[in-house]
């Protein structure tokens, strides 16, 4: 098959592709950067870690399959592909290694926010660390109670890491029903209730129109005086100017954000001024165990594609698809 493979050339993505071309020798790979037009007009299968908009797919006629290499596809035009007979699938977080990755950072975040490790390291690098000044102790995690909003497979995967912790687990989601054992699931619409009870409020839920925003003005001054906020989700989902009013006013104890609205982050983000704010530039899934299984279950994606059957990370249905897949489980 002849497969373009559209990223930005970071080393993360360089890497992926070059394993996946070890790998899979058989197939024909063509690197399409960003901002350029397609390599070639006769590309079976898409792989992208980014953008995939209407204009790039106009005169791909033999596409036949869009697959993300990241949990996250909002920045496909799902709605363009569908009525062109293109699949879209993204890597779901449970077989890729990002779920464990993320959920790993996330606690991270928690520590660090809770240290306030970004005062800490300022205090290090000053020669008399003098400490008269401080005001008071830091937070510990343990026997804490933690909200996590968003229970699918990085959520999943942070209820698991934190139950050492000795915490008191929560969850808000779109089927509370499912909740793992020992937490207490709550809808979205109890979003508010479960987070004024919370200690740390972790947002694990994918960034969709519909949770554009969902952590706005008014939500943050429901959640528990003194709590820590982290997102290891998408910036999309919280008001950023709330959030920095919430921390400076003390309302929360801080935030750790591996993710904002603008990405990459720029110096002049006013987030950055804020020291009980930690942020990193979306690393949490950077890992090598998910870049041994982001490449693995693209191998894995490619080969049944071949077999005619649907990735398991499919998030439309064309009525007229150019490749008719069936379900694994039809087998």
């Amino acid at each position: 098959m002849i497969i373009g493979y559209l990223a930005k050339q970071d080393l993360y993505a360089v890497e992926v592709l070059r394993m996946l071309k070890t790998a899979q020798a058989q197939h024909d790979f063509l690197t399409w950067l960003p901002g350029e037009k397609a390599p070639a007009m006769d590309l079976e299968v898409l792989i992208a870690t980014g953008t995939v908009d209407a204009g790039q797919l106009e005169g791909l006629s033999k596409l036949g399959l869009i697959q993300l290499a990241s949990a996250g596809y909002e920045g496909v035009d799902v709605e363009a592909a569908t009525k062109n007979g293109i699949w879209v699938a993204s890597a779901p977080t449970t077989k890729t290694g990002n779920g464990e990755s993320v959920a790993e950072f996330a606690v991270l975040l928690m520590l660090s926010a809770s240290r306030r490790l970004n005062e800490e390291l300022a205090w290090t690098r000053t020669s008399a660390q003098d400490r008269a000044g401080k005001p008071e102790v830091n937070l510990a995690l343990y026997g804490k109670t933690v909200c996590i909003v968003g229970l699918g497979g990085i959520g999943n995967f942070l209820v698991e890491r934190l139950r050492g912790f000795k915490v008191v687990l929560t969850g808000v989601d779109n089927h509370p029903e499912h909740a793992p054992a020992g937490v207490k699931g709550y809808g979205i619409h109890q979003l508010k209730e479960a987070v004024s009870a919370a200690d740390y409020v972790v947002l694990a839920v994918p960034g969709t129109r519909e949770n554009e925003n969902l952590i706005n003005e008014e939500v943050l001054q429901s959640i528990k005086t003194g709590a820590v906020l982290v997102n290891v989700a998408r910036g999309i989902l919280m008001s950023e100017s709330a959030l920095l009013g919430a921390v400076r006013s003390g309302h929360l104890y801080g935030a750790g954000l591996d993710v904002v609205k603008d990405e990459p982050v720029m110096p002049d983000n006013p987030l950055l001024t804020e020291p009980r704010i930690m942020v990193t530039p979306h690393i949490a899934g950077s890992t090598d165990l998910m870049l041994r299984g982001t490449t693995q279950y693209l191998g894995e994606v490619l080969t049944k594609y071949r077999e005619g059957i649907r990735p398991e990370g499919v998030v439309n249905e064309p009525t007229q698809p150019r490749v008719p897949l069936r379900s694994a489980s039809a087998d």
